[in-house]
């Protein structure tokens, strides 16, 4: 794994190199990941650096584009807490461990440990700490902030899972602000869609949010040559937060999440919720993209 030290818009970074792809890991807050470049330097990530939200009871949390990692259920005097302090760094013999100092209010810390596990592929793995004195009901939230004007896809089943498929196999889970009309949504047999260029064609200005069961275990989103994978585990026996949906994407128009979650845990002090993803890039066309993602390709 071949690590170096740069700065990375504005922030003293970390450079994984990913084989065709480099990971920008900051340091300066975080833990955060701004960049997954090309060759070409370009960055499949939202850069915004002046995007925030208001935390309350505190300064607003600059959300920066890029990765980062949340405690679930959302709850704004928990979950929007500012990231803005640096990050403990630890070299380990398969990749580095970035952790946060405990937030008084929220009564957690977070940590990220990044490995390279192939060419264009990397594996982490999140704890989120209860460091407070009481129990914490919490998973661990991961969301990854996408350049906007992509398409994105949340694979659902289109083969029973139960013997004689008595069961449903598909939910789709929608947020209060997301209108079951809007033109994002695109519904396959295979997977639900988000066309995030629909924002640019029809001038609308409105999130959206959708979600499911990540049952195939993974979520993609594609744009401009880059098809970026993300693998997690839902695991039918545990609850998960947002009507058991552990893959979400929302859509704004200037970026597209793709958000995996761990499940609920419940926490004494010292415990931590944990949740992993596996990242894989494919350097592709728009309808090699759409071939993967209709073939079961992806699947494992």
């Amino acid at each position: 794994m071949s690590i170096t030290t740069t700065r990375f818009a504005g922030h003293e970074a970390i450079e994984i190199d990913g084989g065709a792809i480099h990971l920008m890991v900051t340091t300066s807050v975080g833990p955060r990941v701004l960049g997954l470049l090309t060759d070409d330097d370009a960055n499949a990530f939202a850069e915004l650096p002046d995007l925030t939200l208001p935390c309350p009871d505190s300064e607003p949390i600059h959300l920066r584009g890029g990765h980062r990692l949340w405690a679930a259920p959302e709850d704004p005097r928990f979950t929007y807490r500012p990231d803005d302090d640096p990050v403990t760094v630890e070299d380990l013999p398969d990749g580095i461990l970035l952790s946060t100092p405990p937030d008084p209010v929220a009564g957690t810390s977070r940590e990220t440990h990044i490995r390279v596990t192939g060419p264009e592929r990397l594996h982490f793995d999140y704890r989120v700490v209860n460091t407070s004195e009481r129990p914490q009901r919490l998973a661990a939230w991961a969301i990854t902030m996408m350049a906007p004007l992509g398409r994105a896809w949340l694979p659902v089943l289109t083969e029973p899972f139960d013997p004689g498929g008595f069961q449903g196999q598909r939910n789709i889970v929608l947020w209060p602000y997301s209108r079951n009309d809007d033109p994002r949504l695109v519904l396959h047999d295979h997977a639900i869609e988000i066309r995030s260029a629909v924002l640019a064609e029809q001038r609308l200005d409105h999130p959206f949010k959708v979600g499911t069961s990540l049952r195939r275990g993974w979520t993609a989103h594609w744009r401009a040559g880059v098809l970026f994978v993300k693998r997690a585990i839902h695991d039918e026996t545990r609850e998960y937060a947002d009507m058991g949906a552990s893959g979400q994407v929302y859509s704004h128009g200037d970026f597209t999440e793709l958000e995996t979650l761990g499940p609920l845990t419940d926490l004494a002090p010292g415990e931590a919720a944990v949740h992993s993803e596996e990242w894989e890039v494919h350097l592709v066309g728009e309808s090699e993209a759409e071939r993967l993602v209709a073939s079961g390709d992806l699947d494992r």
